[in-house]
């Protein structure tokens, strides 16, 4: 009988901090996370998103962040990075949103060189979104911003197979579809996580940058489906 294995991947703020694998089931089985955190800059409302383990990882070079409008605005206004993808964590990422550009969409791949076929088992996270700002009204600013801002991750091209939450942390997801193909021989399969965090711009601006942190976000897959 052949041994398997498994894996899980995770999501977090300003810096998106992605994946930390865990291998533990027959075949194969793995976590991703994702870490970070987000600034809304003070006088115009703008928000700002400032272990390898062999078999299912991040592809690297393969981070991009954009508009969430349109996909052509690569390069958001002022300056900005998607990060780095590679191995078990997707990190750095760091994009301003203003009045203009209120929703900042960024994506990676992850890739399966395993033999046998990743199924998403779960999502979660580990809280929900905070804000923070400095200055007589760090408080007031801090929470007109926080009351606005939403959050979607999403694993894969099935919609249902995602998650979306603000400052409270979302249920766990369990009743997942999507997968990643093995490796053909000739290719890995894959299959791209997005990130989209954006808030509603208010007449109310704050007089000081309210950073944004996100919770830790997980997928886990497995080498079983969820009828094994």
């Amino acid at each position: 009988m052949e041994n398997k294995n498994g894996k899980v991947i995770a999501i977090a703020a300003l810096v998106v901090a992605v994946v930390a694998l865990s291998v533990g089931f027959a075949a194969f089985a793995d976590t991703l996370t994702i870490n970070g955190t987000a600034t809304a800059k003070a006088g115009s409302n703008p928000f700002d998103t400032n272990s390898t383990d062999a078999g299912l990882n991040y592809k690297v070079n393969t981070a991009e962040c954009h508009s969430t409008a349109d996909s052509s605005v690569n390069v958001i206004s002022g300056s900005y990075s998607a990060g780095t993808a590679s191995g078990d964590s997707w990190s750095g990422i760091s994009v301003p949103l203003t009045t203009d550009v209120p929703s900042v969409t960024c994506t990676a791949v992850v890739e399966n060189a395993t033999s046998y076929v990743a199924y998403l088992r779960s999502i979660g996270a580990n809280g929900g979104v905070s804000c923070s700002s400095t200055g007589a009204n760090a408080s007031a600013n801090a929470s007109s911003v926080c009351a606005t801002v939403n959050v979607v991750a999403q694993f894969g091209s099935v919609q249902t197979d995602s998650i979306t939450f603000g400052t409270t942390q979302p249920a766990t997801k369990t009743d997942t579809t999507g997968s990643i193909a093995a490796n053909n021989g000739t290719a890995n399969g894959e299959s791209t996580v997005t990130v989209t965090i954006s808030y509603t711009p208010s007449n109310v601006v704050a007089d000081e940058d309210v950073t944004i942190t996100l919770p830790t976000i997980s997928h886990d897959y497995s080498s079983a489906s969820s009828g094994s």
